[in-house]
């Protein structure tokens, strides 16, 4: 029987706790304060649409000890929009599931991602690892072919398959988690979030286009739709907020190493 995910470790902005991050696991953290203003939130947006953001290759390069990628479905399909590896962070082992915001930027990721994502999560399962999901996508593909191939289904499946793990798990959100295809690699039993991070079922342009029939509102919408790291910690969705005190691109090593002993911290406190 799948095991009880732990109880949210910050459960409102207006905590003192709210914001323990890396640097201080032990202490009173920071406070995160929510956004008051659509500006702060669609300037973090931007952000993480930055072609300079480190992602998950840079997360693996600075910051594991070893790596040992995998490749497609083990079916035979192959989408290059998910790395999946063995990896270790730490000292830890675990499987590691990673949206390639690199690869997305020439093609979205397809129905093949997810089916090689549901692959890591059934080897974590079977070598008794914990899963590790990296999270960053502008959104899944969204032509005729992707949902010919069943996309919708793959993403149904991967919440499906991810909500019934017994190992450890935690989803590291690194900036972009937009659409079914970040939904999909959720539900961990904990959620870690870049300070400029953010989720949303649908882009702030798709918004605002629902209600103001026009692209030009997306600004506004971020703040209606609590997509930003702080407000998402508000909600419980997401449990350890990493700030970016340092542009993430800037320096990418001290970011991908900051989001790594955040994933270390989530996973000690799952063993």
């Amino acid at each position: 029987t799948p095991a009880t995910p732990a109880t949210p470790e910050i459960v409102s902005v207006s905590s003192k706790n709210v914001g323990r991050d890396a640097h201080d696991p032990g202490g009173e953290g920071r406070a995160w304060p929510a956004p008051t203003e659509s500006r702060q939130v669609w300037a973090s947006v931007e952000i993480t649409r930055s072609p300079r953001r480190p992602g998950v290759r840079e997360l693996l390069r600075y910051a594991a000890d070893e790596v040992l990628p995998l490749s497609g479905t083990g079916e035979g399909q192959h989408d290059a929009g998910l790395m999946l590896a063995l990896a270790s962070f730490g000292g830890d082992p675990c499987v590691l599931v990673g949206q390639d915001r690199r690869n997305q930027a020439k093609q979205s990721m397809g129905p093949a991602a997810l089916r090689s994502a549901r692959r890591g999560m059934r080897l974590a399962q079977e070598l008794g690892l914990p899963l590790v999901s990296v999270i960053d996508t502008p959104g899944a593909d969204l032509s005729v072919t992707a949902e010919e191939g069943a996309l919708a289904g793959e993403i149904a499946r991967c919440i499906a398959d991810m909500t019934q793990l017994t190992v450890p798990s935690v989803a590291l959100l690194l900036g972009q988690g937009c659409g079914g295809g970040a939904l999909a690699m959720l539900p961990a039993r904990r959620v870690v979030v870049a300070e400029h991070g953010w989720l949303s079922p649908l882009p702030p342009e798709g918004a605002s286009v629902i209600v103001h029939g026009t692209p030009d509102h997306a600004p506004e919408m971020t703040l209606r739709q609590r997509i930003s790291a702080p407000q998402l910690v508000e909600a419980g969705i997401a449990h350890r907020i990493v700030p970016e005190t340092v542009p993430a691109d800037q320096d990418p090593r001290a970011f991908c190493r900051a989001m790594a002993e955040a994933l270390t911290i989530e996973l000690a406190t799952q063993s």
